[in-house]
C-alpha cells in the first residue's frame, strides 16, 4: 500500500502531487514491461486523490483560519520530505555503493513509524476540519445535526479503514515495525483478514528473476531417449531467437501461470499436471493456447518439463563488428542478407506492425474495450456527484 498520508492529506497540492508522480511511474512501467492491464488499473485506482478543481468545478471557499493552516501543514511536510531526502541520499555523487542493505533497513526502521504518525495526524485533521464545517457552511440546525451525524459515521470508517491498512502496510514495507502497533488493531485486522479489506496491493513486492529469470520448458518425445521437441507458446519467453512480443494491455492467461509456474512446482501448481495431461491426449482447445504443436499428427507419448534460466546477453555478445564472428562469417562465405523489396502499402504494413507488437488481436480489443467502459461509467459517476 502506499505511504498513508498520501490518502488522507488535506492540502491539495499533495494529492495533485501524489497522483502525477504515481501517473509518471505507471507510464514507465508500461513502456518497460509487459505487466497487461494491471498499470491501467493503478492509474485508475488514483483518479481519487483528484478533486473537485481538478475537473473544474470550484469548490468551497476556504476559511482565513484553515486555509493558514494548509499552508503550514503544507510547508512543514515539504520541509520534512526535503530534509529526510537531503540526510539520507546527501544528494552527491559517489563513484561506488555506500548505501548497503543493513543501512537501508535502519533507515526503514527509522521513517515506518513517522509515516505512520503523519498519516494519523493528517486523518485526525480531515475528520475534525469536516467537523467543523458541519456547524460553519449548514445554516438550518435540521442540516447541521445531520451533517454531523454523517461526518461521525464516515469519519469512523476511516479511522477504521486507516487502522485496517497499517497491518499490511507495515507488513510490507518493514515488518519489524509492526510491533508498535497497538495489538488491538492486529487483532481486529485477523478477524477481517478474509473479506480483504484492507491489503498491501503489491503486485510483486518482492523482487523475483535476480539470479536468472526461471522459465518452464515443456518438451514431448515419443522415446525416452531422443526426439524431444518444444512447445513453443505464444508470448512466454522460450525460442533464443525470438525477440519477445508487447503484449500490453492483453493478458495471456497461459503464458502469465507458466511464470508462476517456474516460481514454484507442480505440487503448487496442479493446473499444471492437467495440461500436461490435455497435450498428451492431444485436446484441441490446449493446444489452440500454444503458437506451436510440433505433433500435428499425434500426440506424444512422453512430456517431460525442463527448468531453465534466462539471462539477457551482454551488447559485446551480440554485435555485428565483433571480430571472431566476422572471422566465421568470411571462413563460410556468407553473404549479407538482401533486403527484398517490400510490397505491402503504408496501411499494411502498419497493420502487420501492430500485429506483431501486440500479439492476438480479440485479446487487445476486448481489453481496451473492457478499460474504456469502465473509465465511461467512472466518468459517469463523478458528472451525477458534481
Amino acid at each position: 500500500m502506499a505511504i498513508p498520508f498520501l490518502f488522507f492529506a488535506p492540502v491539495r497540492g499533495l494529492k495533485i502531487f501524489a497522483f502525477y508522480a504515481q501517473l509518471m511511474l505507471q507510464i514507465l512501467i508500461i513502456l518497460t514491461g509487459n505487466y497487461n492491464f494491471f498499470n491501467l488499473l493503478t492509474i485508475v485506482l488514483c483518479i481519487p486523490l483528484l478533486d473537485d478543481q481538478t475537473f473544474g468545478k470550484k469548490g468551497r471557499k476556504r476559511t482565513r483560519s484553515t486555509g493558514l493552516l494548509s499552508n503550514i501543514f503544507e510547508i512543514v511536510t515539504v520541509c520534512y520530505i526535503g530534509y529526510q531526502t537531503w540526510k539520507l541520499f546527501s544528494l552527491q555523487v559517489v563513484t561506488s555503493p555506500t548505501f548497503s542493505s543493513k543501512e537501508f533497513d535502519h533507515w526503514l526502521e527509522q521513517i515506518v513509524p513517522w509515516t505512520i504518525v503523519i498519516g494519523c495526524v493528517s486523518l485526525g485533521y480531515e475528520v475534525l476540519l469536516s467537523a467543523l464545517r458541519c456547524f460553519i457552511t449548514d445554516s438550518s440546525i435540521v442540516w447541521k445535526v445531520w451533517s454531523a451525524v454523517l461526518c461521525l459515521v464516515f469519519g469512523v470508517l476511516a479511522v477504521a479503514m486507516f487502522c485496517l491498512s497499517l497491518v499490511p502496510f507495515t507488513t510490507g514495507i518493514h515488518r519489524p515495525s509492526q510491533k508498535l502497533l497497538p495489538t488491538d488493531i492486529t487483532r481486529m485486522h485477523e478477524k477481517t483478514k478474509e473479506f480483504h479489506i484492507a491489503s498491501s496491493y503489491g503486485l510483486f513486492r518482492r523482487m523475483t528473476g535476480v539470479g536468472g529469470r526461471p522459465e518452464v520448458i515443456v518438451e514431448g518425445s515419443n522415446s525416452m531417449q531422443t526426439g524431444w521437441k518444444e512447445y513453443e507458446f505464444l508470448y512466454k519467453p522460450g525460442n533464443l531467437s525470438r525477440k519477445l512480443p508487447i503484449v500490453a494491455p492483453h493478458q495471456p492467461r497461459l503464458d502469465w501461470q507458466m511464470w508462476f509456474a517456474a516460481l514454484g512446482n507442480y505440487q503448487h501448481n496442479p493446473w499444471f499436471v492437467t495440461m500436461v495431461y490435455r497435450l498428451l491426449t492431444g485436446q484441441e482447445e490446449v493446444l489452440e493456447l500454444i503458437a506451436n504443436n510440433p505433433f500435428p499428427d499425434a500426440p506424444p507419448k512422453y512430456i517431460r518439463a525442463k527448468l531453465y534460466h534466462y539471462h539477457y546477453t551482454s551488447s559485446s555478445q551480440t554485435s555485428k563488428d565483433i571480430s571472431s564472428l566476422l572471422d566465421i562469417i568470411k571462413h563460410y562465405k556468407v553473404e549479407p542478407v538482401k533486403k527484398k523489396p517490400s510490397s505491402l502499402t503504408f496501411v499494411g504494413n502498419s497493420v502487420k506492425w501492430l500485429r506483431e507488437k501486440i500479439g492476438q488481436p480479440e485479446g487487445f480489443i476486448f481489453t481496451m474495450s473492457t478499460f474504456t467502459a469502465a473509465l465511461v461509467i467512472n466518468f459517469l459517476s463523478w458528472i451525477q456527484i458534481f
